[in-house]
């Protein structure tokens, strides 16, 4: 887990420490119920009552009434073991009614504060993690959490109480028969401290193996077409296998030693049973035991111990939510900046200022992407950037949205340093159209809106004639409430990139930036883009990155990067003069 949350894992010493700072958190979730939960406890310890009449009604029974004939006491004995039988029915009800709203509304809690953690996770920090594991943190490991508070805590809390009670009654019956039925404790605590040093490493292996599951078929479901492509078929198969034969053998490992323990607990009962049933043979021989104590005992212990064997079931549980619940708090006490606003953020504007100041970035240092680049571009300019893959382009646009933080240098922004300005502001004032386009299932309408109810109609018709895609969506069946298929599958890759720039348009950006969107079109889509862009950047600052010096040729200035350092700048004309790099770029294409 450390590999992908950078936090380091609990091992078995200290296991103990675990569960108990894993209670304590979970115990804040559940704290705003915690009227709820007393209520559930008042009922529990009315059920647990009413369980232990039941064998001393059947001692009365057995010792009073069958000695003595009383066949009317036997009648309202049947009546009144009938209601507690009724009333054990109506409190187990309404505890189930309960521990499940309050499970559920819990783990609401709980998964949506998974995800905004997620969410305003910093770029850098979500880059380089699985889809497939963060996926198990939101759905899996929350719905195993849940297990805990409506399974697990409270049904040992009813336990504890059943089982409080039963040591009393049984004491105050007979105290000598109860030390007799208590002597196999001892076996019975060591049995279940070895139980739980296998069981949770049984089930933190499971919970990994099932991230890893999900991590895989996450990434193969992503990269389908490319498996297809190159007939990936027998190795993706035999990958997955490989997987699943870890998930397997963990899932095996759980199982041993959760069918270890259930035989282990039947034998330790059989032979309390044994005891009780030989110090009643032995004291009935000296000096006499009723019959109804010994047939009350014998429920006692049935009852004591069932209990303990729903233990196993419940300590699986136990574990399973306890595993889960390490790896949420693994996430969220992840050290990092966050991106979620302290303070309602109050939106601005910004003439379309920007300044690069000696900025140096690397990924891994010393291995700079960026070298001390600096320039200027004032409000309202068309600026291109170009450079050859790997030259710095798309990292200049990563650290002016903040994705990345430079190590050295500043960026301005209507000379304010981009830091001082939340990110939620500086990414809604700076309209990004990536290479890469990503559409959420929806209309076109929605997708261009971004699902904003607050983007009126008009303005998401507008933004699409200036992007030119409202001719191709007056083609469409149902126009801009056609939908758009999964991740735009029933959209053409030109139709995607024109969408994206809509999007852009609709927010209404104060600067609009480009990267390499035109790289994977075809010519004419390159020319409506262009077209779209003359009528986009005449309202405002505007920075394309291209492979294609087509489209930046008509820049008031172009940029040019090479190994990381700025090392031309000027138009079209004047690069191709000084034939430099942008003029061997030229000539190449």
């Amino acid at each position: 887990m450390a590999r992908y949350f950078g936090v380091k894992r609990y091992d078995d010493q200290t296991g103990l420490l675990t569960d108990r700072h894993m209670l304590v958190r979970l115990w804040g979730f559940a704290r705003p119920f915690r009227m709820k939960l007393f209520f559930v406890l008042l009922i529990m310890l009315a059920a647990a009552g009413v369980e232990l009449l039941r064998p001393y009604l059947m001692k009365l029974t057995i010792d009073v009434l069958v000695a003595a004939g009383d066949v009317a006491g036997l009648g309202r004995i049947t009546v009144i073991y009938g209601l507690s039988v009724l009333l054990s029915g109506v409190l187990s009800y309404w505890q189930a009614i309960q521990l499940q709203y309050i499970g559920q509304q819990i783990i609401h809690q709980v998964r949506r504060q998974v995800f905004r953690h997620i969410l305003f996770q910093p770029y850098r920090e979500l880059e380089g993690q699985p889809v497939g594991r963060l996926v198990t943190r939101v759905t899996n490991d929350t719905d195993a959490v849940k297990d805990l508070y409506t399974d697990v805590l409270v049904a040992l809390a009813s336990d504890f109480f059943m089982l409080a009670g039963i040591i009393a009654v049984m004491l105050a019956i007979h105290w000598q028969l109860a030390l007799v039925s208590f002597t196999v404790l001892p076996v019975m605590i060591l049995v279940a401290a070895l139980y739980q040093k296998y069981a949770r490493r049984a089930f933190r292996l499971v919970r990994e193996k099932t991230a890893g599951l999900n991590t895989y078929v996450q990434e193969s479901l992503n990269g389908i077409l490319t498996v297809k492509a190159f007939a990936r078929f027998d190795r993706s198969e035999g990958e997955f296998r490989s997987v699943s034969d870890e998930y397997l053998a963990a899932g095996l490992q759980e199982m041993r030693t959760y069918a270890i323990f259930r035989p282990l607990v039947d034998f330790i009962y059989v032979m309390a049973v044994l005891l009780l049933l030989w110090y009643s043979d032995a004291t009935s021989r000296i000096g006499g035991l009723e019959i109804g104590i010994v047939a009350a005992f014998l429920r006692y212990v049935e009852k004591f111990f069932w209990p303990i064997k729903d233990l196993a079931e419940k300590y699986n549980l136990l574990q399973s939510a306890l595993a889960a619940a390490e790896r949420l708090y693994d996430l969220l006490a992840a050290s990092g900046q966050s991106e979620e606003p302290e303070t309602k953020m109050v939106d601005r504007h910004f003439a379309g200022k920007i300044i690069f100041d000696n900025v140096w970035f690397a990924y891994q240092e010393p291995d700079w992407v960026l070298q001390g680049v600096t320039f200027e571009i004032q409000p309202g300019q068309f600026i291109g950037v170009a450079g050859l893959s790997g030259s710095g382009k798309t990292t200049l646009i990563a650290l002016l949205l903040r994705f990345y933080e430079p190590q050295q240098g500043r960026i301005l922004l209507d000379d304010i340093d981009i830091r001082q300005i939340p990110p939620a502001i500086l990414r809604r004032r700076i309209g990004v159209v990536f290479q890469d386009v990503h559409l959420f299932p929806g209309t076109v309408a929605e997708n261009i809106s971004m699902f904003d109810p607050a983007v009126p109609g008009a303005l998401v018709q507008d933004a699409a004639r200036t992007a030119n895609l409202s001719a191709f969506i007056q083609a469409m069946p149902d126009g801009y409430d056609t939908p758009v298929g999964y991740q735009g599958a029933w959209l053409s890759v030109g139709q995607r990139q024109l969408l994206s720039l809509a999007r852009v348009l609709a927010v209404q950006a104060d600067v609009l930036v480009l990267d390499e969107a035109t790289s994977n079109i075809d010519s004419e889509t390159e020319g409506l883009i262009q077209q779209a862009l003359e009528n986009a950047s005449a309202k405002r600052t505007t920075l394309v990155v291209a492979h294609r010096l087509s489209t930046v040729q008509t820049a008031d200035r172009i940029i040019v990067l090479s190994r990381g350092q700025l090392v031309e700048a000027g138009t079209h004309e004047e690069l191709l003069a000084l034939r430099g790099v942008y003029h061997h770029l030229y000539i190449s294409q």
